[in-house]
């Protein structure tokens, strides 16, 4: 993995909200940050951040199970009980889910390690699974970027893949969000 220092492209803040992502900064922070960039190996996205992925994954579901099966577990995951039954036939029904995402740590060396997981949240859909592409692209024509390159992730296209598969035409496709949160209404929208 090598981290590389790149320019920032002139003007994006404007094209990044001008595609509706109006939250490249907030708080009076950077949120979105341009001034570099990640080169990965193929083995390295293959076996250290795939890999692992696939297996925290794995971890994650099996913890789902062990948890939904476990009254006291829910208890301490502070899930109110009226929704207990609910949950369960849900599991039970193996109803799908439509998003989750890691947060990992990596240092280029072995396999990645889990810091969080957060399934069936909008938060980093938008900017990387679009507006990452379109950064990727306009180094691309600037040059900077390597012709070749390509991004890690499908988010985009494997969230559209998704959908396709769980909701059929005339069904109805319901999202919530924090209202407080610039980041989570933006990206519901």
């Amino acid at each position: 993995m090598k981290r590389i220092a790149i320019a920032e492209r002139p003007g994006w803040r404007e094209r990044a909200e001008e595609l509706g992502f109006g939250f490249h900064t907030m708080y009076g922070e950077p949120y979105w940050d341009e001034t570099r960039t990640y080169v990965f190996t193929l083995k390295q996205v293959e076996e250290d951040l795939e890999g692992a992925s696939t297996e925290l994954n794995a971890m994650c579901l099996e913890a789902v199970d062990y948890a939904v099966s476990n009254e006291q577990w829910l208890t301490k995951l502070a899930i109110p009980e009226i929704y207990w039954d609910w949950i369960r036939s849900s599991w039970r029904a193996a109803d799908p889910s439509l998003y989750g995402r890691f947060d990992l740590a990596y240092d280029g060396v072995g396999p990645a390690k889990m810091l969080e997981f957060n399934a069936d949240t909008p938060t980093a859909l938008y900017e990387t699974g679009f507006f990452q592409w379109n950064w990727l692209e306009e180094q691309k024509a600037r040059g900077l970027v390597r012709g070749n390159a390509d991004q890690f992730n499908s988010v985009q296209d494997k969230l559209i893949a998704r959908l396709a598969k769980i909701f059929k035409p005339g069904c109805h496709l319901h999202v919530a969000c924090c209202k407080d949160t610039d980041e989570d209404r933006a990206t519901v929208r």
